[in-house]
């Protein structure tokens, strides 16, 4: 069904619901899924352009324009229903998210009481609302991305601070916005595989605690 979530991988001890960026939920979503799948952590992925694949990021800026944080919120319950049932009982599930769908992340994990959540490179605007974490954050970043970074060391660790929200940092020399995705314009392979390491292990610590507050 066209906006449904999609879960991949079956019985694991921590999930994760996973936000697409400004190309809608196409296959590098998937990719993210299902390498997360294989990794023992069943994954959901999220939404939000309802089925609509943009051919520009023009065109998922518009789409975006119409997204909703109450959208982004009653999205990221269902998945996080539809993800559950492929796990233990009592199991944490957080979010994941890429460029705007790291900000989805966010606002989702502050919103929606998960468990953690893992951004890259994605804005969450306010930065205040980083209050209504519960389970901390890791923040993936690019230091020559003009666009997040000034503002995640200006705004978002200093509201973390505050709330002394626990954050862990990967700040990724000589790249910039998205350079997790494979084709992309920016796209770092090297930079994306350590980055997904360290998301891997972030994880594993996640899973292994059985509660990440």
């Amino acid at each position: 069904m066209s906006g449904a979530p999609e879960v991949y991988g079956e019985k694991g001890a921590l999930g994760v619901v996973v936000f697409h960026d400004l190309h809608g939920r196409d296959d590098h979503v998937a990719a993210v899924a299902e390498a997360l799948a294989a990794a023992g952590f069943p994954a959901a992925t999220v939404d939000l352009f309802d089925g609509r694949v943009p051919a520009s990021l023009d065109e998922g800026r518009a789409i975006r324009a119409s997204v909703t944080p109450e959208t982004v919120l009653r999205k990221a319950v269902e998945a996080r229903t539809a993800v559950q049932r492929r796990l233990v009982p009592h199991a944490p599930i957080g979010t994941l998210g890429f460029c705007v769908g790291g900000g989805y992340a966010l606002l989702a994990a502050a919103r929606g009481r998960f468990a953690f959540a893992i951004d890259f490179y994605g804005r969450l605007d306010p930065a205040a609302e980083i209050r209504g974490l519960e389970g901390p954050l890791l923040l993936v970043l690019g230091a020559e991305d003009g666009q997040v970074t000034p503002w995640a060391f200006s705004e978002l660790l200093p509201a973390a601070r505050s709330e002394r929200t626990r954050v862990s940092v990967e700040l990724y020399p000589g790249v910039g916005h998205g350079f997790h995705r494979p084709g992309g314009e920016g796209h770092d392979p090297a930079a994306a595989a350590h980055a997904w390491q360290r998301t891997l292990a972030f994880l594993v610590a996640a899973a292994s605690s059985r509660s990440v507050k």
